[in-house]
């Protein structure tokens, strides 16, 4: 299982479509830490690789001296749970957090990245 994070994790970083549908599920879902008001509590969803692909390239025009930590990943039963330390900029503004993302992995692939941020001070 963690071979298949490595995979995911390596096709995210390179916005690679073909390599993010090799190893998640058609229906693929992206429950996001944070979201408009009406998005909320439960944050924006993004459906479907495109739509993780337009928000990786959205960051990369507006995300600055980006710097992850402290990534740790986990496999426990059909769920990847990966934790990680993240910071930079949005359009100029400081950010950082202790982050959590879950994987659900059915029938071998990666159906949905749920997030969780712990906003901390700069």
């Amino acid at each position: 299982m963690l071979a298949l994070m490595a995979q995911f994790r390596r096709a995210y970083g390179n916005a690679d479509g073909d390599g993010l549908r090799a190893v998640v599920t058609d229906d693929f879902s992206w429950h996001q830490h944070a979201g408009d008001p009406l998005e909320l509590p439960g944050g924006r969803v993004l459906v479907g690789v495109d739509a993780l692909l337009e928000e990786v390239n959205w960051r990369r025009e507006h995300w600055t001296d980006v710097s992850y930590s402290r990534l740790e990943e986990r496999s426990a039963g059909d769920l990847l749970v990966q934790t990680f330390s993240i910071s930079g900029r949005e359009d100029g503004h400081p950010f950082a957090a202790d982050a959590v993302d879950l994987y659900p992995v059915v029938s071998g692939r990666i159906a949905m990245k749920d997030t969780y941020w712990k906003h901390r001070k700069q």
